[in-house]
């Protein structure tokens, strides 16, 4: 009796060693899940009203970031979406002045997430960013946006998290991958080319 009480307490104690890590391990792997509105904006950087019916959602995980944007757009054409990364906000955004938090601060980074050619109406579109990259979309800042780190997104769930949607007229034979793929990218030198609306994360 005695040697099975013994091996018993043994299988509970290596049970115990092994199952412990592992839960800290699938805590810290574990998804943080936010929502959000989506705004229009004049200019791409204020937020203007909300979208009526649009919605945003956010996973974070120590890997990288993963959004889904749902929304409505007026016109049939070529949208882009962009992220903008703020690793560490409360250092990098203090401007008391600003009406959300790295309203027109310096990110670390600017770089197309994906594109989508959209007949009107309902806009649907999602893209992943892993932590350090490389990175396969364009990147504008660094770049012409401005002198940014360049360092890509190191901090996915402290991250403040801005996504533009940018419209690039309609879709154009010849350039369609240029509009898809590029800040630029649209007929007449990108002449109809506007930020349309932003999703903020907040961390």
């Amino acid at each position: 009796m005695k040697r099975q009480l013994l091996s018993l307490l043994s299988v509970a104690v290596f049970a115990m060693c092994f199952i412990a890590p592992l839960n800290g391990r699938v805590a810290a792997d574990r998804a943080n899940h936010q929502t959000s509105t989506v705004n229009t904006t004049p200019d791409g950087f204020v937020l203007g009203p909300v979208v009526p019916g649009a919605s945003a959602s956010l996973v974070r995980n120590r890997n990288g970031i993963t959004a889904d944007v749902h929304t409505t757009v007026p016109d049939a054409g070529v949208y882009s979406m962009w992220w903008v990364i703020f690793n560490h906000p409360e250092t990098q955004c203090t401007d008391p002045s600003d009406a959300y938090q790295c309203e027109f601060d310096l990110p670390d980074i600017v770089v197309n997430a994906t594109a989508h050619i959209s007949a009107g109406g309902n806009l649907n579109l999602s893209a992943s960013l892993g932590v350090g990259g490389p990175y396969s979309g364009e990147v504008i800042c660094p770049g012409f946006a401005g002198p940014c780190s360049g360092v890509g997104l190191t901090n996915p769930e402290g991250a403040l998290v801005l996504l533009v949607i940018r419209y690039h007229g309609p879709a154009t034979p010849g350039i369609i991958p240029q509009q898809l793929t590029t800040y630029f990218g649209g007929p007449d030198n990108c002449a109809v080319c506007v930020d349309e609306q932003l999703v903020l994360f907040t961390p």
